[in-house]
């Protein structure tokens, strides 16, 4: 059975592909999926399972039909919206309020400034010291550098951390600025800059996660802008983005050799293991889960952080890994982390509304025109099954954030509202 999701994905792809006539941003989302499943085949088959974060033991392992076919019916779902975009087709991006769209660029950047501040000191000596034991403190509760500093600076800095995740929104206002909208060079460079502090940060503790997650939405930016952009700004885009992409694969790894060169497959190993388990932790979290707890943190972030005063934190997590009787905090894909939290029907009915919302956002297949606040509204509907191949992505209140810009900036333009 094990094999059946990267078949399901790949026949998936075939078809998504065929049907845009090439690549679009489900047939994107799509060969992720087909990728991982082929790596979860590696990882059974190569008898790499019950170590680096995995759960199964080959002698325990099942993969039964029942979850399998949920795992590949309820990730599709969540695919299903986005296959009605069709990026070849769209010709023309409209903005409501620019001069909106300007003051959120602008304090982006202004955030980006104060993460660079207080990452500044400190980026270098990390990156030349030992990832591995930087890494290690982090899991143990020690606070960065960063966070160190962030202490000292005023009440209102503080709170400027908070919109750290919302930069990702300047990945879609530089496509719409490059294909769209006539702006100044140094405007657009700021935004990359700004679009960058949530991968920035993310080396204060030898995380991989952030560089990972932003260079996938930045595929995905140029999967969806790809079309609406011409020759010469493509060339200069690949351009100047080889530099970044070089610097970021070779942090990954050096992060990936410091973490787990000593240990059985090294480095190569560890990386399809990380890349590979959703299927499998799935399969594992089907069989063994008790639902007892319906825990809200991860699903509703801010609402447990505002009113509930609890956040999916090392802690929080310890306690419910606990109670199930083996470590939550594993990569199971975003239908497996849902349900966890929501047991087997709430996951499948969280999946339904989120299919339904997007259907409801995109109206219809085929659009030529959309609105900037739709694209930057489906951008964060977007990382959701994205990044989904590993977990449910939005489970820090920090990300809710971002979602509700997204928001701010979608009703604004639908009501008509000059902000």
């Amino acid at each position: 059975m094990f094999v059946i999701p990267f078949l399901w994905f790949t026949l998936l792809t075939v078809l998504l592909w065929r049907k845009h006539q090439g690549a679009d941003i489900s047939v994107y989302m799509s060969a992720l999926y087909a990728f991982t499943s082929f790596l979860a085949i590696v990882i059974v088959a190569g008898d790499m399972m019950g170590e680096g974060g995995i759960l199964f033991y080959n002698e325990d392992a099942e993969f039964g039909v029942l979850p399998t076919l949920v795992y590949c019916i309820f990730l599709t779902l969540t695919i299903v919206p986005f296959h009605l975009v069709y990026v070849r087709e769209i010709k023309r991006i409209t903005c409501h309020s620019p001069l909106f769209i300007d003051v959120l660029s602008l304090f982006l950047v202004v955030e980006s400034l104060v993460n660079l501040y207080l990452v500044a000191d400190s980026t270098l000596d990390i990156l030349s010291g030992d990832l591995a034991a930087i890494r290690r403190s982090v899991y143990a509760g020690d606070e960065t550098p960063a966070q160190i500093k962030a202490e000292s600076m005023g009440y209102i800095f503080r709170l400027l951390t908070y919109f750290n995740v919302s930069t990702l929104l300047c990945l879609p206002i530089l496509g719409y600025n490059l294909c769209f909208r006539q702006k100044p060079w140094w405007w657009n460079l700021m935004l990359f800059f700004a679009s960058m502090s949530l991968p920035v940060a993310g080396i204060q503790s030898a995380d991989r996660t952030d560089f990972v997650f932003w260079g996938m939405m930045l595929l995905y930016c140029f999967v969806f802008f790809w079309p609406q952009s011409g020759k010469k700004l493509r060339r200069n885009a690949i351009l100047s983005l080889l530099p970044v992409v070089v610097a970021g694969v070779v942090y990954v790894a050096a992060v990936s050799q410091s973490r787990f060169e000593d240990q059985n497959g090294g480095a190569a190993g560890r990386n399809i293991q990380y890349a590979g388990q959703g299927y499998v932790n799935f399969c594992y979290f089907w069989k063994f889960a008790n639902y007892d707890e319906v825990a809200l943190e991860r699903v509703f972030p801010a609402y447990s952080h505002f009113v509930k005063k609890i956040d999916s934190n090392a802690k929080r997590r310890e306690e419910r890994s606990g109670r199930q009787g083996f470590f939550i905090s594993v990569f199971a894909s975003l239908v497996g982390d849902l349900m966890l939290d929501l047991s087997p029907v709430g996951m499948m009915v969280w999946v339904v509304c989120f299919t339904l919302i997007g259907l409801l956002l995109i109206r219809s297949s085929h659009r030529t025109q959309y609105d900037l606040s739709e694209v930057l509204l489906l951008f964060v509907m977007a990382c959701i099954p994205l990044f989904g191949i590993f977990y449910y992505r939005f489970a820090g209140f920090f990300y809710s954030i971002m979602v509700l810009i997204a928001l701010l900036v979608y009703f604004s333009a639908k009501f008509r509202i000059r902000l």
